[in-house]
């Protein structure tokens, strides 16, 4: 990716006291003079094609929406958009069938080459059978390509990886045709396509992601409750209590409002993205950190994940699916041009944080429960086959801390631990071997016992420890691993044996469950 990416490092946080701009609970994120003139020549300028630039269409725009985009015609298709100059195609990836997944990098020749453009990265159908979102991104490009967007381009440089799981796409399967879901992967980064995505994030630091789904409305829990959800786009924000909260509240505040205004306006149903069985356990989405949103937000980025409605058929309201996708993508890439330097001061401001962090509480274990507040949301009634609007009960809107700890100094992670390295290394995070044979007071586990516990409705294997502080032998080949760094909170995700989305959770790490001493032990 060198010829393309180079490594951007985190801007230093501005130093001062209080909120960052927009995050004042009593008011709405003041629009400033210059955003509010980008807004109206945003809705006064047509959708026309730039100066000197012809119209293109994307595959799914061309056969009029009546199917889906074949992996050889986005390949043609990007290879032809590719030869802009405002517009660079790389892959990333080769799948296990030796398919490509490729990056698109978009941004807009500017005279004042020294701007910094606020980086938005978007990646689509990480399941093989929810193809909307590709759909979308592939108008978007071709939209871009034609220079209907290059007044939100000149504040915002975009990264679209269109099809993240071109092998399941073809297969038209959820999962990559090793049985992989990506989406349950960006934490042991097993699969070349997410280990691929990290280094693209890496690479770029992009302040906003959006990873895009598509969720099934069809399920027997809501047949058999009486209703169906409706909603055309569903958008879930960070859960996570370990991610910023400054962060989440501008989700919630400032960001999501916004795209809901423009939903509203163009026709679309929208909503906060929820998932559960009606009657017995609503909640928004999960806390864990393995997929494609919350395994960026863990790393202080404002991250998001759409959910498009899922038809009976992959091709089933195509177009409507398509379009209500794109309408809410061109909504936050819209908000993220109005306030691009007020997002990047938040998000560096937060990631600055992150490296400071030894000593701060982490949370090991959250859950969901009911809390203030009505969340509406569309639905269709089965015996009469009208429409209405649901007031969701009970709603578990509010996650809690169960148990917390303090993140160390450091961690050291025995040298025969090789299983965990490797992940670690997967992740780029700095780590230093121990040379010579020393002793140091650390905190150490003692594996108790094993049992199981239900979180989010699933089984998960659950380690109960015995803590000690003791003189502890370091080893030569023994892993240090500081905290110090921008991936400190993912660290200690990771490693904290009693963390709820830790590593022993994963069956490849099931040899954790049976030590009697934790392999990893923390230096405060």
């Amino acid at each position: 990716m060198d010829s393309l990416f180079r490594v951007c490092p985190p801007r230093r946080p501005r130093q001062g006291p209080g909120s960052p701009p927009g995050c004042d609970r009593k008011r709405r994120p003041a629009i400033p003079l210059t955003a509010l003139i980008l807004l109206v020549s945003l809705w006064a300028t047509p959708a026309t094609p730039g100066q000197g630039q012809r119209a293109l269409l994307a595959p799914a725009e061309r056969n009029g929406f009546t199917s889906i985009t074949p992996y050889d015609s986005l390949q043609s298709f990007l290879s032809e958009i590719g030869r802009i100059p405002s517009i660079r195609v790389e892959q990333i990836a080769t799948t296990r069938l030796g398919r490509a997944v490729n990056v698109v990098r978009v941004l807009l020749p500017r005279q004042d080459s020294a701007a910094i453009r606020l980086r938005v990265l978007l990646f689509a159908q990480q399941h093989g059978d929810e193809p909307s979102g590709k759909e979308a991104l592939t108008v978007l490009l071709a939209r871009c390509a034609s220079g209907q967007l290059d007044s939100i381009l000149s504040h915002v440089e975009l990264f679209i990886v269109p099809q993240m799981n071109p092998d399941g796409a073809e297969l038209r399967q959820r999962r990559t045709s090793d049985s992989v879901d990506l989406n349950r992967n960006h934490l042991v980064l097993t699969s070349p396509e997410t280990r691929a995505l990290h280094d693209l994030f890496l690479a770029v630091r992009p302040q906003v992601t959006v990873d895009l789904h598509e969720y099934g409305s069809y399920s027997k829990a809501w047949r058999d409750s009486g209703f169906m959800k409706r909603g055309d786009v569903q958008l879930g924000m960070l859960t996570n209590l370990n991610s910023s909260p400054i962060l989440r509240k501008y989700q919630r505040e400032a960001v999501y409002p916004f795209i809901a205004g423009r939903m509203s306006v163009a026709g679309y149903l929208f909503h906060e993205y929820i998932v559960g069985s009606p009657g017995e356990y609503v909640r928004h989405s999960t806390t864990e950190i393995n997929d494609g949103r919350q395994s960026f937000g863990i790393l202080n980025t404002l991250s998001f994940i759409q959910e498009g409605w899922q038809g009976k058929t992959l091709e089933d309201s195509l177009k409507r699916q398509t379009l209500s996708q794109l309408t809410s993508i061109e909504s936050l890439i819209e908000f993220c041009a109005m306030h691009a330097e007020e997002i990047r001061e938040l998000v560096a401001r937060e990631q600055g944080a992150l490296q400071e962090f030894a000593g701060k509480d982490f949370v090991l274990r959250m859950e969901h429960y009911p809390g203030e507040g009505v969340m509406q949301i569309p639905v269709h009634l089965v015996s009469s086959g009208k429409d209405t609007v649901w007031a969701i009960t009970p709603y578990r809107n509010v996650v809690r801390a169960l148990a917390t700890t303090t993140v160390p100094r450091e961690y050291v992670v025995r040298q025969e631990a090789t299983s965990i390295l490797s992940v670690l290394g997967r992740h780029r995070i700095k780590t230093h071997v121990v040379q010579e044979e020393r002793i140091v007071e650390a905190v150490v586990f003692k594996i108790d016992s094993v049992g199981t516990e239900v979180v989010e409705e699933d089984s998960l294997p659950r380690l109960f420890v015995t803590e000690k502080r003791a003189q502890t032998l370091l080893r030569p080949g023994d892993v240090v691993v500081p905290t110090s760094q921008w991936q400190s909170l993912l660290i200690a995700t990771m490693l904290e044996p009693t963390s709820v989305w830790g590593l022993p959770k994963y069956p490849a790490f099931a040899w954790l469950l049976h030590e009697k001493q934790y392999p990893v032990f923390r230096i405060q």
